[in-house]
């Protein structure tokens, strides 16, 4: 059975959240409504930082802590791949803002095409190895908390938005830093997917032997669909340009191209741009 409860309001339109259940390692689970997003009680930016130092952390998404991008997975790449094709297509600009650029590819592949690249990362190891080993800068610590000395014609957010403890606050961050008709992309986990509403189903039918594993609650704080991506990008007075669901590069078939067609795909894409008044 559901509830409302009025300790916890939604981020963007202020409603009380609804109880949906807890996941197998007993984390709440709210949904807005209204809004169209689930979000667990965030960890902090210490807990997150940990896990991003942790070497199986970068071996589990087929990478290494040395950033040898020769003996990356091959998927890695043909979905950093897809990324800059993406980029290229849908955005304008030379200056390139990566955060939580985590092994570095993007950027790295971005300044191989012509780029100006930087980043930044809550991981200590990365934001001191990855400038001698990559050749760019790489800022340490939040978005929010760090202190730059100029602005940039694109900023790149790649499954991290789903990681923040105020996915608003990042937003408004990046506007800040963002040139006059420049671009936020950001990619997140789709909450509306088909496979996140057949395991949705199966977690609340108690036919999942870990309810809600799928939501990777506690390392994801937040679970967006295309509707809270836009109600987030008014909220902070950036315009839509584009959006679309994706499956993983490497997973492709009529199918799936059907789910990305009606926006079921796994994964949300959107571009934002900042007002030339703004």
């Amino acid at each position: 059975m559901t509830s409302v409860t009025q300790s916890h309001l939604c981020l963007l339109c202020q409603h009380p959240l609804r109880h949906i259940g807890e996941d197998f390692a007993g984390k709440q689970i709210y949904k807005c409504d209204q809004c169209d997003y689930a979000m667990t009680p965030p960890a902090t930016s210490v807990d997150a930082s940990e896990l991003y130092d942790d070497p199986e952390y970068f071996d589990g998404w087929g990478c290494n802590m040395e950033f040898d991008y020769g003996r990356f997975e091959p998927a890695v790449h043909q979905q950093v791949e897809q990324y800059l094709a993406f980029i290229k297509k849908h955005t304008r600009g030379e200056s390139l803002l990566d955060v939580g650029t985590g092994s570095g590819l993007l950027p790295h592949l971005a300044r191989q095409a012509g780029y100006e690249v930087e980043g930044t990362d809550l991981s200590k190891h990365v934001s001191e190895t990855l400038p001698a080993t990559a050749g760019f800068p790489v800022h340490h610590g939040p978005l929010e908390e760090i202190t730059f000395h100029r602005t940039y014609d694109i900023i790149t957010m790649l499954h991290v938005l789903e990681h923040t403890s105020d996915p608003l606050s990042t937003l408004l961050r990046a506007k800040e830093i963002l040139n006059a008709e420049g671009y936020v992309m950001v990619v997140v986990p789709n909450y509306k997917s088909v496979d996140t509403r057949i395991k949705n189903l199966l977690s609340k039918l108690k036919l999942k032997s870990r309810a809600y594993k799928h939501l990777a609650l506690g390392h994801h704080n937040y679970v967006f669909s295309i509707k809270s991506l836009e109600v987030l990008g008014r909220a902070a007075d950036l315009q839509v340009v584009y959006h679309t669901t994706t499956q993983p590069a490497w997973r492709s078939s009529a199918l799936h191209r059907f789910f990305e067609r009606y926006q079921l795909a796994t994964w949300c894409w959107i571009v934002y741009r900042k007002p030339a008044s703004t």
